[in-house]
């Protein structure tokens, strides 16, 4: 059983790396230039990539080490070096039987016309294992490197709601101490759920999409049942405009599987959506590269360029979506306490024949309130 965070506290990178018990960071590996790209750009696969090699370079990033301190402080460079405000919010986090955990995440901001957000959350440190060195490239920083990605080229557009991009600590497997509580995980997410209940923050959400394991070399990105309905396939329309039906299948199975969106969805924000393979290398979940073998030559540069330029694209046409909505909330003829239910949209026309909402290899989705 966790127990909530006892206090905030703000401590330096070094500050944390010596109460961990490490020893300040290595040289780390070269980032990848800056310099010739500016905000504004369409999605670039070969900057995502960098960033990809760069934190898989770093090696296995488990909590409070020295790499986690390293990949934290190279997405922080990535995104000030484009004018992109970027603030730590660390937390304390109490669990039965081990020590105080310490959980730093990072957290980017662009402003919006409306201060209502859009959150965008991954994690940029891997779980651990006792078995082996688990480098956690695919699970862990693949949508580290994409969201940086995301944020270069948001950073550039005129956005209807304001945009905050997370990557949350702590989200990988513990694999400490005997027993259930080695597999224990999600405790960023939850950590930051709770944070933002308590300070009110979650009301403003409009929504929350959740990345990971989304450079797999023979990408499936998976439909996940708890995720909201007409948020989630709004990214299978962008990727039917785009192209890009081989990642984001029209035939996906419906699966249910826990990930960063999981723990707000139990604080109470509906409007969230998971993006990820479940299966790393092969059809059946974990996958042939699950665990030891998430490494980067099992992973695509172009799987990443497919999830950030649907993303970018599905991130539009939501924000115009709810922008109408809004509109008409405050027009004379709307109810005044009433806000209109998000009507399911209805599929943009297209030069191929429309795919079916429920792909008739797939069990159908239970019918769930919107």
């Amino acid at each position: 059983m966790i127990h909530v965070f006892r206090s905030i506290r703000r401590l330096s990178p070094l500050l944390l790396v010596l109460a961990c018990g490490g020893s300040p960071p290595s040289v780390a590996p070269e980032p990848p230039p800056v310099e010739i790209f500016e905000p504004g750009d369409v999605f670039s696969r070969d900057l995502a990539w960098g960033d990809l090699e760069f934190l898989a370079a770093l090696g296995p990033r488990p909590l409070g080490s020295d790499a986690a301190v390293g990949a934290r402080r190279h997405l922080r460079d990535r995104l000030e070096g484009w004018g992109i405000e970027v603030r730590d919010v660390i937390s304390d986090l109490d669990a039965e039987g081990r020590e105080t955990l310490v959980l730093e995440h990072l957290v980017a901001t662009l402003p919006g016309r409306s201060p209502d957000r859009f959150v965008l959350v991954a994690s940029y440190d891997s779980g651990s294992y006792d078995e082996f060195a688990f480098r956690g490239v695919n699970d862990g920083a693949s949508g580290a490197a994409l969201l940086v990605e995301v944020a270069r080229v948001l950073a550039g557009r005129e956005l209807p709601y304001t945009v905050e991009l997370v990557w949350l600590s702590g989200e990988g497997r513990l694999g400490r101490a005997l027993g259930p509580d080695s597999d224990l995980r999600w405790l960023g997410s939850l950590s930051l759920a709770d944070r933002w209940s308590t300070e009110g923050r979650l009301d403003g959400i409009r929504l929350l999409v959740a990345f990971n394991r989304v450079c797999d070399a023979d990408l499936r990105i998976a439909r996940d049942l708890g995720s909201h309905r007409a948020h989630r396939e709004e990214f299978w329309r962008a990727a039917r405009r785009l192209g890009r039906s081989s990642v984001f299948p029209s035939d996906a199975h419906y699966e249910s599987f826990e990930s960063s969106h999981t723990a707000f969805e139990r604080f109470g924000v509906r409007r969230v959506v998971a993006i990820a393979d479940t299966a790393f290398g092969g059809d059946e979940p974990p996958g042939l590269y699950a665990g030891e073998g998430d490494a980067i030559e099992h992973c695509s540069a172009a799987s990443l360029e497919a999830v950030g330029v649907v993303t970018i694209e599905a991130l539009e046409t939501t924000g115009r979506r709810l922008a109408k909505i809004d509109r008409f909330a405050r027009t004379p003829t709307a109810e005044p306490d009433a806000e209109p239910a998000e009507p399911e949209p209805a599929p943009e026309p297209e030069a191929e024949a429309p795919v079916p909402d429920l792909p008739e290899s797939s069990p159908a989705e239970p019918e769930t309130a919107e």
